[in-house]
């Protein structure tokens, strides 16, 4: 099962690979119904752009340009609703726990679980949410988002989050049978969650 950060991998080279064709697509699939309008090339060029500018700011801001960061969060703010400023979101998300600075990266995650329709952008955000929210003492909160419905491939985190959520509240049996069914959905997380499991017994 692929790490978080190699799964965030593939979302990116996936839309970069195949974003392009999955809006002409749906453009094609429009005009079959309504006839091509002008929002159909439209809607074709504002991608290629929302891409380009992805490719740009990613770039930048693993360079640690300050520029690109107040850049990057108007790209984000402007385009709530695109794939790429998703990506572009989680990024600045990332950077900002790297810099303790929690509360900005809640807005960027939140933002990512609110308007994502891509199901695995949109898991992935509400995981690392709950981490960060658990960061900032918001427990309670955190839990209910690791109790949503999620795609396989996250089943596994989200339940090793609510497990140690309820650990820290002393819940030890509710813990246990979380970490057991994150073993059962992730195999990859199966040594921290033995150590886990086996430090609940000793508890």
């Amino acid at each position: 099962m692929d790490t978080e950060e190699q799964q965030v991998e593939r979302i990116k080279e996936f839309w970069k690979e195949h974003g392009k064709g999955i809006v002409a697509g749906a453009v094609i699939g429009f005009g079959l119904f309504y006839g091509w309008r002008f929002y159909d090339q439209h809607t074709m060029e504002q991608q290629q752009l929302a891409s380009a500018k992805y490719e740009q700011l990613t770039t930048a801001l693993s360079e640690g340009s300050e520029n690109a960061l107040v850049e990057a969060q108007n790209f984000v703010s402007e385009n709530s609703d695109n794939t790429y400023a998703h990506l572009v979101a989680l990024q600045l998300a990332k950077e900002a726990v790297s810099k303790d600075d929690l509360a900005t990266a809640v807005t960027s995650l939140q933002l990512v679980v609110d308007n994502a329709e891509d199901k695995n952008i949109k898991a992935l955000a509400s995981i690392r949410l709950a981490r960060v929210l658990v960061a900032q003492d918001q427990a309670d909160t955190a839990l209910e988002l690791v109790r949503g419905s999620y795609p396989e491939a996250y089943q596994g985190y989200a339940a090793e989050i609510e497990g140690d959520i309820l650990a820290d509240k002393g819940q030890n049996e509710d813990a246990r049978a979380a970490y057991q069914r994150a073993l059962e959905a992730d195999e990859s997380l199966t040594p921290a969650l033995q150590m886990k499991i086996n430090s609940l017994a000793k508890s």
